[in-house]
């Protein structure tokens, strides 16, 4: 840190002098900077070298000390005034405290009583000057994270988990303009690859040119706020925008699939006066994304196209889909396919909402493949996915669907078993390794391979018909009949190398799965 800078204020020249004299300035690192004998040509020279430190007597011809000192920290409320003050101006010196000088000091001048407050001042100064390069950090990180936060929040808004007041709250801080009579409308941006030949990193470069390119294409529209959101999709929110921006949309997307390798899809949402929803906006938009399962890729679609006129908007049943994608997701096909003919059980006022259920079906059984890491395509093709959504009665959606759930619940039934066949053989690999250690059991060994020991004790009876502690005992038996053949060992030996340190644990043991105690049976090998 620098030399702090200290103006000297006395009409007394020989005050000034013994303030100048009493202690070693430079050693305390500061700097007397100027002197004034009062307090207009204080002000003056405050101006001229901002000075940190301001030592001023109260009593001076035209201004006094508590004048100067007011006028000064009025304007630099940083800077560190000290009174100088007799005995019998103490109570009148008081006054400057209110004010926000920091300290005074008796006369007759003591150097360890100035030393003290100089040393004081100088601390807080520093502690100040510190904070204040602290807060700069802050402030600077701030600015470089508030594109960051601009975006977790308006990924919030769109979930809809924040309320009115803080939706205006958050938006006031970044500039967001929340009129009184506001609209909004949402378009939901699908960004997937145009060739199968393409990896995961291009498909993410991709994405991001695409929103680079989107932003572009608003840029000049303080109207439109582009953000991504958790599925990696881009998202334009619209604000006192006309009906034009669907016309903007489908220029966008032409403008995409005429620069990128990609296909795009786009979902828009309704218009709505409300900032609470911008969250049912956003689900109208992702819904309408949807529908390109229907129409085919490349497709801008409104949610009003969606719903039939006079129609009421489908309501997917949330529950009775993730009872869906879980029976996929496990095998269970007979679950599962009770489960689809309860989504289809409720009455349906149009073509459009069973093509919607049908989506909501698809999709769960997308989910269900993907979390078993089954090649999706493989039980439902392109071809015959647009076949079954475009079928036009019930019945016909109804039937495929069967199949399709069917046949995807066997397909990863069949990766389970295949997976838990190939676990259970490990599992078995592992116990014959390491049927030594005493400490070997259901818990270590599940921990082992990363899943519950609940769980490995059914697949254990399921493959071998027998529980996890009958197979591991059968396993030590013929581990300790193939050593009393062999070797010489003794009973307690052969029980250490087969993980069962008790000897007379051991004999039990043995004798209730053998039929023989252990010297029966040495008897009967020799």
């Amino acid at each position: 840190m620098d030399n702090l800078k200290v103006l000297i204020v006395d009409d007394e020249y020989l005050i000034r002098n013994l303030l100048r004299m009493r202690i070693d300035w430079e050693q305390q690192g500061m700097t007397i900077v100027a002197e004034a004998s009062g307090g207009h040509e204080a002000l003056d020279l405050v101006e001229q070298w901002r000075p940190d430190i301001i030592f001023t007597d109260i009593y001076m011809p035209a201004m006094n000390g508590i004048d100067l000192s007011g006028l000064v920290l009025e304007k630099y409320p940083t800077t560190k005034i000290v009174i100088v003050t007799g005995h019998d101006e103490f109570e009148y010196a008081r006054q400057g405290i209110q004010l926000g000088v920091s300290d005074f000091i008796l006369k007759p001048i003591r150097a360890a009583e100035l030393l003290q407050v100089a040393a004081k001042l100088k601390g807080k100064i520093k502690e100040a000057r510190k904070r204040d390069r602290e807060l700069e950090r802050l402030q600077g990180d701030l600015q470089r994270n508030l594109p960051f936060l601009k975006e977790k929040f308006l990924n919030q808004w769109l979930s809809g988990v924040l309320f009115s007041d803080e939706i205006r709250e958050k938006a006031g801080f970044f500039n967001i303009p929340l009129h009184p009579a506001v609209s909004l409308q949402i378009a939901v941006i699908e960004i997937i690859r145009a060739s199968e030949k393409q990896s995961e990193e291009q498909l993410l470069l991709l994405r991001m040119e695409c929103r680079c390119k989107t932003e572009a294409f608003f840029r000049h529209d303080s109207g439109v706020i582009v953000v991504s959101d958790a599925r990696n999709h881009i998202v334009a929110i619209a604000m006192n925008r006309d009906a034009a921006f669907a016309s903007d949309c489908r220029r966008l997307q032409s403008d995409l699939i005429g620069a990128y390798p990609c296909v795009a899809n786009i979902g828009i949402g309704r218009r709505h006066s409300d900032p609470l929803a911008m969250s049912l906006g956003y689900r109208e938009a992702s819904r309408a994304l949807q529908y390109k399962a229907f129409a085919g890729n490349n497709q801008v679609v409104c949610y009003e196209d969606v719903v039939e006129n006079g129609e009421r908007p489908y309501q997917s049943n949330s529950e009775l889909i993730k009872q869906l994608q879980f029976h996929v997701s496990v095998g269970s096909s007979d679950r599962a396919l009770g489960i689809l003919h309860e989504i289809f059980s409720v009455p349906f006022s149009g073509v459009s909402q069973f093509r919607m259920a049908a989506m909501d079906v698809i999709t769960a059984g997308q989910h269900a493949a993907i979390e078993q890491q089954i090649e999706h395509e493989t039980v439902l093709d392109k071809e015959t996915l647009i076949a079954l959504l475009s079928a036009d009665n019930l019945p016909d959606i109804k039937s495929a669907l069967s199949q399709y759930v069917v046949q995807l619940s066997t397909t990863i039934h069949a990766k389970k078993q295949a997976i838990e066949g190939n676990l259970i053989g490990r599992v078995k690999s592992y116990l014959e390794q390491n049927m030594s250690d005493p400490e070997l059991g259901l818990a270590s060994t599940a921990a082992a391979f990363f899943i519950s020991p609940g769980h490995l004790g059914r697949l254990m009876k399921k493959e071998t018909g027998q529980t996890f502690v009958e197979y591991l005992t059968n396993i030590r038996m013929k581990k300790a009949e193939a050593l009393l053949k062999r070797t010489d060992l003794r009973s307690y030996e052969v029980g250490e190398q087969v993980g069962i340190a008790d000897p007379h644990y051991f004999s039990i043991v043995f004798k209730k799965n053998i039929g023989r105690s252990v010297n029966e049976y040495r008897s009967l090998k020799s």
